[in-house]
């Protein structure tokens, strides 16, 4: 059983949808899954690319109740846990970045260093985003997508 998943933005937004509102993009079982990984001595590991943060600094951060609620209920529970890492783009990333080409699948760059991280890593990716989804089918770039 594999214990390492990348988490995207939708992921993470949709597991702290009481910070964030709105309902949960993903299935159940990937919320069971961030759940268990953000819970004390989890054998599930995490990898959060940075650019998450990146997309919600730019969406969330006008409004300073979410921003607070972010800083204390997310950053800080991350910076707690040895198995949740927020992953910085580094050249391995790059390198899987530039391999992502597909002319009908347009990804946006958020999309693409995220799926590029997970295909690093060979990890299984959490995520909604149907052009990811699309474009793991075609190619097999990772393991498995977790929706």
């Amino acid at each position: 059983m594999n214990n390492g998943y990348v988490v995207d933005t939708t992921s993470l937004i949709s597991y702290f949808n009481n910070i964030f509102g709105g309902p949960a993009k993903i299935s159940r079982d990937a919320l069971k899954i961030i759940e268990t990984a953000f819970k004390r001595d989890s054998d599930i590991k995490l990898s959060i690319p940075s650019i998450v943060f990146v997309e919600i600094f730019d969406k969330w951060f006008g409004n300073e109740e979410i921003a607070a609620a972010v800083r204390s209920e997310i950053m800080s529970i991350i910076a707690e846990r040895a198995n949740i890492e927020i992953k910085p783009v580094e050249k391995e990333v790059l390198e899987n970045f530039i391999k992502i080409n597909d002319g009908f699948i347009k990804f946006d760059n958020h999309d693409k260093i995220i799926l590029a991280s997970s295909m690093m890593l060979q990890w299984p990716l959490i995520t909604s985003d149907s052009r990811i989804i699309r474009y793991n089918n075609k190619y097999k770039v990772i393991p498995n997508i977790i929706k």
